[in-house]
């Protein structure tokens, strides 16, 4: 990411300004800063859902929304991302089925389990805030994504510990949190952002 903006009108103010970061295999970077800083931001244009100046953002050395590149990425969203009448299981399969795992249920039972969730029958929007960020965590760390994308995670035990595997298994971690936690001693960078600039980098 080199001098990222974004706005989302034309003529608008920019939400984002001036933000870069390299992110190699095997290292985390943490966003965090307070509401409205741009922390999501951030992360919708790294995921390509919000459009960016060209070449500013790269992916896997390809532009973000890369069909080929976002296979290789995991994505836990802060919002309810669910569409009402799905049960958990299906949202979980469908995640599977968007990175082309060979077999999404499989895949989809085994997020499930390594996130806790226990009941994949259960409607989604019969689940508990703590479920709908668990079945969030279980979409995003289906198979072994390269890049892990988490907005404002939860931190289970479950979350540490995936975090810490894909680390360990040369994956690279992204995430943003304005409560972070002991999140900057297990990613070991940390960007401040404050009005959609960066404050400063720190290590932990």
């Amino acid at each position: 990411m080199r001098d990222l903006e974004v706005r989302y009108q034309r003529g608008a103010q920019a939400a984002v300004s001036g933000v870069g970061f390299e992110l190699a295999p095997g290292e985390g970077l943490l966003l965090t800063g307070g509401p409205g800083a741009g922390k999501t931001s951030v992360l919708r244009a790294v995921l390509g859902l919000v459009e960016t100046p060209v070449p500013r953002v790269m992916v896997f050395d390809r532009r973000p929304g890369d069909e080929a590149a976002m296979r290789r990425v995991g994505y836990a969203p802060q919002r309810w991302p669910f569409t009402r009448g799905l049960r958990a299981g299906e949202v979980a399969t469908l995640a599977c089925r968007l990175k082309g795992l060979d077999d999404p249920a499989a895949a989809a039972a085994d997020a499930m389990r390594r996130a806790a969730l226990t009941d994949p029958t259960a409607r989604v929007e019969r689940l508990e805030i703590e479920d709908v960020r668990r079945l969030c965590l279980a979409c995003a760390i289906a198979g072994t994504p390269d890049l892990l994308v988490l907005d404002d995670p939860w931190e289970f035990p479950e979350t540490e510990r995936e975090v810490r595997d894909a680390l360990a298994r040369g994956a690279a971690v992204l995430a943003a949190s304005a409560d972070p936690g002991g999140l900057p001693a297990l990613l070991g960078r940390t960007l401040e952002l404050a009005d959609g600039a960066p404050v400063e980098a720190v290590s932990a």
